[in-house]
């Protein structure tokens, strides 16, 4: 499974998944739990709530599952930067 990474250096921004669209794509395709959202992307049911709650930021192996998954899914559709505080 994949894990995510939790730090991110002062200055650049935070990438953070669109958990409102995220789930309404994945509801569309009848993934209705996390643990089925995580068993399709091929993560960690953990790895995905702590995502999905903003206390890691998506790797970039997170991010190529996503893109995997949901390859007809803008990028921008998907994630988006935020700075870092």
């Amino acid at each position: 499974m994949l894990e995510t990474q939790g730090t991110q250096r002062a200055g650049r921004p935070r990438v953070v998944l669109l958990v409102d669209e995220f789930d309404r794509i994945t509801t569309a395709l009848g993934l209705v739990t996390d643990a089925a959202k995580a068993t399709f992307l091929g993560v960690s049911p953990a790895a995905l709530s702590k995502i999905r709650n903003g206390v890691n930021t998506p790797s970039a192996d997170f991010i190529a599952a996503v893109r995997t998954a949901l390859p007809a899914v803008p990028y921008e559709r998907l994630f988006t930067e935020r700075p870092t505080t």
